[in-house]
């Protein structure tokens, strides 16, 4: 693996016009400063993918997509970091320094990478050239493990020796290395190797270096509880976050955009036979959200392929969680095998053919896994209906709709068709209002012309002290009442073009991108301890500009770009992509907090009128008087 240092990257960035490079691959025409094309990445007929060659990003209003330079190669080749180095020096005319072994030693993880490399090819070693291993091999045959998979997947054998690999490797590293290494266990001042009598699966990462090892037992008189052992974390393996195989399945995945997730070695290397190259495990753990968001990155759909234990299925139920339903298709495998024992029982062919055209929706699984045990129980039946009926309304199909209707019609002994058709209905018009309801907020103010169909001002106005001023009351809420449009929905109009905001949000936008690039506008909000940004993501990302503001001299765009996440760095793109003049005065900035802080006020009277509503319902005519004193005085504020 060839590394680089930050320095290098970037200077190989600024010897790039990124408008030049992405102009091989996307048709861009100028836009003002910017370059304007259709996006690459979604399909859209009206242009919003945006270029800015002078500070060196590309980002798409549409989909989101934004990077540098390296990204845009990531992401339009499907390649890996290295690779898209390469590629971007072959377009800049640079020449790199990739000497393999000079970047291995510059790497300061380079002697964990070499000490696993070479515990690999001992344990490679032992298997195929030794009378142990020879005995190993006959049992990897019984398996359907032929000499090439051995090959193919690197597979090693362990010793019974308690320090084989410590007596061969300690003279090679530093203390600090082999402590640190995860290969050994350290007690009584003795060392022991981690693995002994053990089949030896390398677990490699992208790059196809050995960072850790997971080891079977195979020997029928072993005693060992456990059937795998991991190696522990360690500075270079995580297994919340490695996937086995997924360094050569990766070009598959990335070209077909799928992803088959799976359990363990032996099924991944079961589909591998069965010809499927695009096969990931998880080694035996439960999946996490490091490992899908790392496979989002290359994969649009999931396949699982997991056990057809009740274990199994559970993983798989959780999985649906994290991943997202409509992204996931299920295989399931029959009578409670595992996709190697299926192999092995009905031929890798049949795994294949299971694999490619035996797949089932999530809501299909769902019906059978969540299926009650006791069906005779009306109400049990009736719950089942309930949690089942708003998954079949998010299926997009009708057709598919009315066959899960039917699938569900069959498991329940006292519900007909029209019954359950009924249910489903009530929860797709529920969905309906609910999605009518999520209209843009700011465009009217739906939340007081509400309260204005319920509130009896005139109660309320009865109910005020003599000296109270009536007229200016009436000025308040008359607007509302008539169905004008009141204070509070003026000046909240949307941009018509994605992505869609606010005045308040625009104004947040426009601030984040003069503290970006102004450091005394930056350091004038910093100080002010009040100061808060009405939206949450504009707060957050304006804290992470303040630490990295804090670290550096200066904020560098590529480097807090690439310490932000995947939604945060789209929203930082997106900001820094407004074109904006170069000058900030005091009076924009004053005016820019003024737009939202208005829409915190805003905010409070909308509190106010809801907190009315409650008052009034409940008969307190305190609290009503109360609440229309602070409505009058918060109105004096917009």
């Amino acid at each position: 693996m060839a590394v680089l240092s930050t320095e290098q990257v970037n200077e190989l960035k600024g010897a790039v016009n990124i408008a030049d490079l992405i102009s091989q691959y996307v048709a861009l025409s100028r836009n003002g400063k910017n370059f304007l094309g259709l996006c690459p990445f979604h399909g859209e007929k009206t242009p919003s993918f945006n270029v800015n060659a002078e500070k060196g990003f590309y980002h798409c209003f549409g989909c989101g997509k934004s990077g540098d330079a390296i990204e845009f190669l990531k992401e339009y080749k499907q390649i890996g970091f290295v690779d898209a180095i390469k590629e971007l020096a072959d377009f800049a005319g640079v020449q790199l320094d990739l000497d393999e072994q000079k970047s291995r030693d510059d790497h300061p993880n380079s002697p964990l990478y070499e000490i696993h490399n070479q515990a690999a090819r001992l344990y490679n070693t032992l298997l195929m050239s030794t009378e142990l291993g020879e005995r190993a091999r006959e049992y990897l045959a019984q398996r359907g493990i032929s000499a090439e998979l051995i090959k193919n997947f690197n597979i090693g054998l362990a010793p019974e020796e308690d320090d084989f690999i410590y007596k061969n490797l300690s003279s090679k590293f530093e203390e600090e290395v082999l402590a640190t290494s995860g290969l050994f266990h350290f007690s009584n001042r003795k060392v022991f190797d981690a693995f002994i009598n053990r089949i030896m699966f390398p677990i490699t990462n992208e790059y196809g270096q050995t960072i850790g090892f997971s080891g079977r037992k195979w020997q029928e008189n072993d005693e060992a509880k456990a059937k795998y052992v991991n190696t522990s974390a360690t500075t270079i393996f995580d297994k919340s976050y490695e996937l086995w195989n997924l360094d050569k399945a990766r070009a598959t995945i990335a070209k077909q955009r799928e992803v088959y997730l799976m359990e363990g070695f032996m099924d991944v290397i079961a589909a591998y036979k069965s010809g499927i190259n695009n096969a990931v495990a998880s080694m035996g753990t439960a999946l996490t959200e490091k490992h899908v968001r790392r496979l989002k990155q290359i994969a649009k759909n999931f396949v699982l392929v997991y056990d057809g234990d009740s274990a199994g299925q559970n993983a798989i139920h959780k999985a649906l969680s994290l991943i997202g339903e409509e992204k996931v298709q299920i295989v399931k495998i029959p009578e409670g095998l595992d996709p190697d024992e299926y192999s092995k029982t009905y031929g890798s062919a049949s795994l294949a053919t299971l694999m490619e055209s035996g797949r089932i929706q999530p809501i299909e699984f769902l019906i059978d896994f969540l299926r009650p045990a006791n069906l005779s129980n009306l109400q049990v039946q009736l719950d089942f209906i309930e949690q089942i009926a708003p998954m079949i309304t998010r299926v997009p199909s009708i057709t598919a709709q009315d066959a899960y209707i039917r699938k569900l019609v069959e498991i329940l002994p006292d519900f007909e068709y029209n019954q359950v058709e009924r249910a489903v209905n009530s929860r797709r018009e529920n969905m309906k209002i609910t999605d009518e309801n999520s209209v843009s907020n700011f465009s009217e103010s739906n939340v007081v012309n509400a309260f204005a169909d319920e509130i009896d001002f005139d109660q309320l106005e009865k109910s005020m002290p003599s000296s109270f001023d009536g007229s200016y009351f009436d000025e308040l809420v008359q607007p509302v009442a008539q169905g004008q449009k009141s204070t509070l929905s003026q000046g909240m109009q949307q941009l018509p073009s994605l992505p869609q905001l606010s005045r308040s949000e625009r104004a947040e936008e426009q601030l984040l991108h003069r503290m970006i690039y102004h450091s005394a506008v930056l350091k004038k909000f910093a100080e002010d301890e009040n100061f808060r940004f009405v939206h949450k993501r504009y707060q957050d990302l304006f804290d992470k500009i303040l630490l990295e503001a804090m670290a550096y001299e200066q904020i560098d765009e590529t480097h807090l770009a690439a310490e932000l996440s995947d939604e945060e760095r789209g929203l930082f793109y997106q900001i820094i992509s407004l074109d904006l003049p170069e000058a900030a005065s005091s009076q924009e900035i004053n005016d820019l907090v003024s737009v939202f802080s208005k829409e915190m006020e805003q905010i409070k009277f909308e509190e106010l009128f809801q907190q009315l509503e409650v008052a009034q319902k409940s008969g307190n005519k305190e609290r009503e008087l109360e609440l229309t004193l602070k409505i009058i005085n918060q109105k004096k504020k917009l």
